[in-house]
C-alpha cells in the first residue's frame, strides 16, 4: 500500500492550530509545557512539516479548550 500524504491539509492543519493558539493568548512554549509536547514538535506541526499524530490533535483541544473537530475548521 502507498503511503498517501495531503502536504496542503496539513499545512491548513498547521496555520489552524497556530491561530487558535495565538487567540488564547499562548505561546508555543507555553502551549508545549501545557501539552507537554515538545515546542519543536509544535513548531513543526504549525509549520505543517509533521503529519501529527491523531492523540497530539486530542491533547491540542484539549488545553485550547475547544472541540477538536475546531481544530480542523479551515
Amino acid at each position: 500500500m502507498k503511503y498517501l500524504k495531503d502536504e496542503e491539509f496539513i499545512k491548513k492543519f498547521g496555520r489552524k492550530l497556530k491561530q487558535v493558539r495565538e487567540d488564547r493568548g499562548l505561546s508555543q512554549e507555553q502551549f508545549s509545557l501545557l501539552t507537554e509536547v515538545s515546542q519543536s514538535q509544535i513548531a513543526r506541526t504549525e509549520l505543517g512539516q509533521v503529519n501529527t499524530s491523531i492523540s497530539h490533535v486530542s491533547i491540542y483541544a484539549k488545553f485550547l479548550k475547544v472541540d477538536p473537530r475546531d481544530l480542523f475548521d479551515f
